[in-house]
């Protein structure tokens, strides 16, 4: 992997004018990937512009960013160049320094903002969840533990027991409950697997009736139903409510996104088929289609369902998304308060990121978005105005 300076500034300007080849782009995200936990200088000899960067930066810019004199009169210039979808990191890049040329600088350290020591406040969710008994008892259950199994007793997905004085024959009603920062699996007592997003809450019985099985929903979760059949081989449907619909299923895999804060749920249909009940409507959902319910109205589009479960696969994907649909996600995730001084901004955020990464990537997209903000790390609130 290169490191000359000069080399990687021409590597920018060949992805500013779109000649850069894969094998080049494939480079320069290495190169950019490999120092984000490193000091960025940035050169300019225009005092306005240096007062301009510096106001950015007290508004939340790069975590690590020093304003310099300039150093070398031939730094290449270039200009700020339109947000590509094909590589995060690299818009990063060109969005973040645009205008402006590039110097590393590892011996001089960077202002201690509120960003920067963000790294290390703000983290990244993982397993985590509460167990929420009908007696009115709570597990919290073990964070080194991804997920649990209900099947006449209650056990964490490798076979280790969760608690030996809960006796499911007394109890018919069960919830799981994510906190924001988390994320958990749960093994059903018909053998129907649920992933559960941050902030989310399933309601579900110890044992399901021979009829039908139901449970009930409030945030988002992703759904392998195992199909079931009574007696007389008859499927035995298996329905999510939610706030504003009621998903039948015989057996299949789907996405349901159902906050109870939103205005709108989606169920997105990946494998099988679908009966949506909503606004006194019966919308049956082939694979790939997406049913978005809000109020009185609901609309049936052709969507990427591997793109809205990529939350389960460990990614933020952001294409499509409203402003504040991808505020509430980043909130969730992170543990944050997001709250708009003023209006919500007119942008969309493009691309996708892991979700194993600290704030300040979250927060460089922000700014590579010129949205204005300020991260408040003891009350945990995210400021966009």
């Amino acid at each position: 992997m290169h490191n000359d300076l000069r080399y990687i500034e021409d590597l920018i300007v060949k992805f500013q004018t779109g000649i850069i080849s894969p094998q080049e782009l494939a480079e320069l995200t290495k190169w950019y990937n490999s120092h984000l936990d490193e000091e960025v200088t940035i050169v300019t000899d225009e005092p306005l512009q240096k007062e301009q960067i510096r106001e950015r930066m007290l508004n939340g810019l790069l975590a690590k960013i020093r304003i310099a004199q300039p150093v070398d009169k031939n730094n290449v210039y270039w200009m700020q160049p339109k947000f590509w979808a094909a590589s995060v990191a690299v818009l990063l890049i060109l969005s973040s320094l645009a205008w402006f040329g590039i110097n590393r600088n590892k011996q001089v350290k960077s202002p201690n903002f509120a960003v920067q020591s963000s790294s290390d406040a703000i983290l990244p969710g993982g397993p985590r969840a509460v167990l929420l008994l009908e007696d009115g008892r709570k597990l919290m259950l073990d964070t080194a533990q991804d997920g649990i199994v209900v099947d006449g007793a209650i056990h964490y997905a490798d076979g280790r027991s969760l608690a030996s004085n809960v006796d499911l024959d007394k109890m018919s009603d069960l919830q799981l409950y994510v906190p924001k920062g988390g994320i958990y699996h749960i093994t059903l007592s018909d053998g129907t697997q649920v992933w559960l997003n941050s902030e989310s809450r399933l309601r579900y019985p110890a044992k399901f009736a021979s009829t039908e099985r139901e449970v009930e929903l409030d945030g988002e979760a992703f759904f392998m139903v195992k199909g079931q059949f009574s007696t007389k081989g008859k499927r035995i449907p298996f329905f999510v409510k939610t706030e504003q619909q009621i998903v039948e299923v015989l057996g299949t895999q789907f996405n349901v996104n159902g906050y109870s804060t939103q205005s709108f749920v989606k169920t997105t249909l990946l494998e099988g088929k679908v009966n949506i009940h909503a606004t006194d409507q019966k919308i049956i959902l082939n694979p790939g289609q997406q049913a978005s319910t809000r109020g009185n109205l609901t609309k049936i589009k052709t969507v990427d369902a591997q793109m809205e479960i990529a939350w389960k696969e460990g990614k933020f994907n952001f294409d499509g998304k409203s402003f504040d649909e991808t505020m509430a996600e980043i909130g969730r995730w992170y543990d944050l308060t997001i709250k708009y001084n003023g209006k919500i901004p007119d942008v969309e955020l493009v691309g996708d990121a892991y979700r194993n990464e600290k704030i300040n990537l979250v927060l460089r997209l922000l700014d590579a978005a010129n949205v204005r903000y300020q991260l408040d790390i003891r009350k945990r609130e995210l400021i966009i105005y």
